[in-house]
């Protein structure tokens, strides 16, 4: 009985993962007429760099929210904006790290979500 209840539980988990990223990986990259050149050593690069920095985007949604807004907006939108923005760099990352050996066109080797990396996001700059 217990065993029933843990699969169910574990799939309704799984299910409701693939939602909250399948949101996010649906952002197409849009191309430029200066456009990089990627690689797919780029692509393994940004997608390592992406699952690593995932849980920077928590803090900092909750620093961008709390400086446009008050603190108490940002302790609380900025908290469920930043998790929903770290879970969908965390599935863009995993994208791009099982996808980099695979040979894309042009036009779809572009990163998934903007900016790239989450130090590029406006906000607050430190120098």
């Amino acid at each position: 009985m217990q065993t029933i209840y843990w699969q169910q539980r574990t799939a309704v988990f799984f299910l409701l993962f693939l939602l909250l990223c399948g949101g996010g990986l649906a952002v197409a990259a849009e191309t430029d007429a200066q456009a990089p050149e990627y690689t797919w050593t780029s692509k393994l690069k940004r997608g390592a760099l992406n699952v690593i920095s995932s849980p920077v985007e928590i803090a900092r949604s909750i620093q961008i929210t709390s400086n446009e807004q008050t603190l108490l907006h940002g302790w609380t939108v900025g908290l469920v904006k930043g998790l929903g923005s770290a879970v969908v760099r965390l599935g863009a990352g995993v994208v791009d790290i099982l996808t980099c050996p695979f040979d894309f066109p042009d036009e779809n080797k572009g990163p998934l979500v903007k900016p790239e990396y989450v130090w590029e996001k406006e906000g607050v700059r430190y120098s």
